[in-house]
């Protein structure tokens, strides 16, 4: 059982997110690569980042429970991403929302999935009293495998396009 917020795995440190991680917050959302996928685009400024740091903080802070800063276990204080599940309303119900975004350098070492795994397990070890979600754009196929890696089921039925895009919906737990 998780006894606290920082989890390890076999390569990762996953702790929880502090108000101090938003320089990282930033140099990751802010990355145009990052973002590739993302419909909002790349935060544009250095103030969303601290205001998105201080959220993910506070989650911790009144849940107990939100996103991880992800660091590698070899190379200690260098933020590589953030992720995780945190509780939050998703189309007017209350789900634990699986959200995971990793710097290109880590990219393709099977990170994301190692993060996934982790995550899948503290939702469980919650309890799974709230459905876990994780969504994304159609045209975002390595996020989609890596949640089907992570044994979340593909939902069709609960697609959704908005704008240009289409939501893709992966979930445990949701009738």
């Amino acid at each position: 059982m998780i006894t606290s917020g920082t989890v390890e795995t076999q390569h990762l440190c996953l702790r929880p997110v502090i108000e101090e991680d938003s320089d990282s917050v930033w140099l990751l959302h802010s990355d145009a690569r990052t973002n590739r996928y993302n419909p909002a685009g790349p935060m544009t400024d250095r103030s969303q980042a601290e205001e998105q740091a201080r959220a993910w903080a506070a989650n911790w802070a009144i849940d107990g429970q939100g996103y991880w800063t992800l660091e590698e276990l070899h190379v200690p204080q260098v933020v590589i991403g953030f992720g995780g599940i945190r509780a939050t309303n998703w189309r007017g119900r209350q789900v634990y929302n699986l959200y995971y975004r990793l710097a290109p350098a880590a990219w393709g070492k099977g990170l994301a999935s190692e993060l996934v795994a982790a995550a899948v397990e503290r939702w469980h070890e919650l309890g799974e009293h709230l459905p876990l979600v994780a969504y994304t754009t159609a045209e975002n196929l390595p996020s989609q495998r890596t949640a089907l890696k992570g044994g979340l089921t593909r939902r069709r039925d609960l697609d959704e396009v908005t704008g240009a895009y289409t939501d893709v919906v992966f979930a445990l737990g949701l009738d």
